[in-house]
């Protein structure tokens, strides 16, 4: 991690902390990596009611449509069980969040919620048998990443998941920069994995100027895993 004038975010990059037993439950890590430092354009945030434009109005993907711009190295996340015919709902849990980062988690969860596939929502406590996904604060001052997410899964879909947002390097990040990590890291609790595009949120590492809003690669994936 860079640090500094030049800091630079690094969001994750998946290794498997444990493979698949015998019952077929995984457990996942996507933990933090470094990355060159670049230069990007300045990211805006999207603003109270308004929608983004690269998200589609319906959940559907065209016939043999699969996800785009896959890293390949990196390790997958697997999708949640969408009901048939109707909207995914995730629920993300705020109880042990600071005022900061409940409200930058509030504004990822109305970027997300922009895809027609899924609602993602911001919850003090998550619901008796809701899609769960605890979002907790680290200030381990031994981390070199600003944020990582862990899963836990049954054959083929995720059944629960956890972000961690290292508070020591999220301290030194813009509004911007944050809103970034958390998004990257909701994207990864809603099964996408890491994008080559390096603008992208989606890239394995963000930056105080990455866009935290996804662009039309991200919503065509979401519409590929549960449209």
């Amino acid at each position: 991690m860079v640090l500094g004038p030049g800091l630079l975010l690094a969001s994750c990059a998946g290794t498997p902390s444990q493979g698949a037993d015998q019952t077929g439950e995984v457990t996942q890590e996507n933990s933090g990596s470094s990355g060159q430092e670049r230069d990007d354009s300045p990211g805006e945030s999207i603003k109270p009611g308004e929608s983004i434009k690269d998200a589609p109005s319906v959940c559907v993907a065209p016939e043999g449509a699969h996800v785009q711009d896959i890293d390949p190295e990196d390790s997958p996340v697997r999708p949640w069980q969408k009901p048939a015919g109707e909207e995914l709902v995730v629920e993300f849990e705020t109880s042990r969040l600071s005022g900061r980062y409940a409200g930058l988690l509030a504004d990822a969860s109305a970027i997300w919620s922009e895809s027609p596939c899924l609602n993602a929502v911001p919850v003090q406590t998550c619901s008796v048998d809701a899609n769960c996904v605890a979002v907790v604060e680290d200030g381990s001052p031994t981390r070199n990443t600003d944020g990582e997410m862990e899963w836990k899964g049954r054959g083929a879909h995720m059944e629960s998941a956890t972000i961690i947002l290292y508070t020591r390097a999220l301290g030194r990040a813009t509004d911007n920069g944050a809103l970034a990590t958390i998004v990257h890291e909701m994207g990864h609790t809603l099964g996408l994995d890491h994008r080559l595009e390096r603008s992208d949120v989606m890239n394995s590492v963000t930056t105080d100027n990455t866009n935290p809003v996804p662009d039309a690669v991200d919503f065509a994936n979401l519409a590929a895993i549960y449209g």
